[in-house]
């Protein structure tokens, strides 16, 4: 689901009422459910230890992060998931604080096969029920695309610099596609209120293009599929030359992890505002 409002990023500003309802749309539409608590319920179940896993890069200048947080758990306190038993990943402190949610737990356990390595993964992966994954969308100078996939593959393993190789292809579908990852994973919310249409993954104010949209799916490669079509006007409309390459994609769709090709995907734009 991809729903955009026009008014919700003004410079620095996120209008977070606005912010509400539209998150609220994406999650009904998504789930099919006349309510967003209902939607959050479908999505999460039982779930006593929830994760949250935003993203660090850049975030200082996309100036997002926050009012997410806040929405979010707002939301999914609405729906009876108490703060309490919520961690949130790659935000600072002072906001998991602000919010009642846990920080994350540090070290590493288990492993998951990446190339020809196990690798040890975080153990605040390993402790949480499931999982929301909110990336933003951004260029990657290495990887061709940051969204929902790389948000996860080398963040959550321990030795992340050995696999960046070949545009970070096949890894990154490697470790999302694993058992241990992809059973946990229940939703991507793609906060593409301000996304990063070139020298990501860190941001400058001159990188930055206004989308003032969420990108919502189960499908991390879905989602990724068609965040890389929105990056991609984004750069046509601002004159911005070259194409983004993103093999890791690419193999993730052939190693059948997700659905990436177009002819297989569902996109729902449903717009507010002007």
């Amino acid at each position: 689901m991809d729903v955009r409002d026009a008014e919700v990023v003004r410079g620095d500003f996120v209008d977070e009422s606005l912010l509400e309802q539209m998150l609220a749309r994406g999650v009904r539409a998504l789930t099919d459910e006349t309510t967003a608590s209902g939607g959050w319920r479908k999505v999460l179940g039982a779930a006593e230890s929830i994760l949250v896993k935003f993203n660090r890069v850049g975030a200082d200048a996309i100036r997002t992060t926050e009012p997410f947080a806040r929405v979010l758990l707002s939301s999914l306190g609405e729906a009876g998931y108490d703060s309490g038993r919520i961690t949130i990943v790659e935000v600072p402190a002072r906001v998991c604080r602000a919010l009642g949610a846990r920080q994350p737990i540090a070290g590493w356990v288990d492993g998951v096969r990446v190339g020809d390595n196990v690798e040890p993964i975080a153990a605040y992966w390993a402790h949480a029920d499931a999982v929301i994954n909110v990336p933003f969308l951004k260029t990657h100078r290495i990887a061709g695309m940051s969204g929902g996939m790389k948000n996860l593959s080398h963040a959550l393993i321990q030795r992340p610099a050995l696999y960046h190789d070949n545009w970070c292809s096949p890894y990154v579908g490697q470790v999302v596609g694993s058992k241990l990852v992809s059973s946990k994973l229940r939703i991507n919310v793609v906060n593409a209120l301000r996304v990063v249409v070139r020298d990501g993954p860190e941001a400058t104010l001159a990188s930055l293009a206004t989308h003032g949209g969420l990108l919502l799916g189960h499908d991390p490669v879905a989602v990724d599929t068609v965040g890389l079509a929105l990056l991609a006007g984004h750069r046509r409309n601002l004159g911005i030359e070259g194409d983004l390459s993103v093999p890791y994609l690419e193999a993730a769709d052939a190693d059948q992890i997700g659905r990436g090709r177009g002819d297989r995907l569902e996109q729902v734009v449903l717009m507010e505002g002007g």
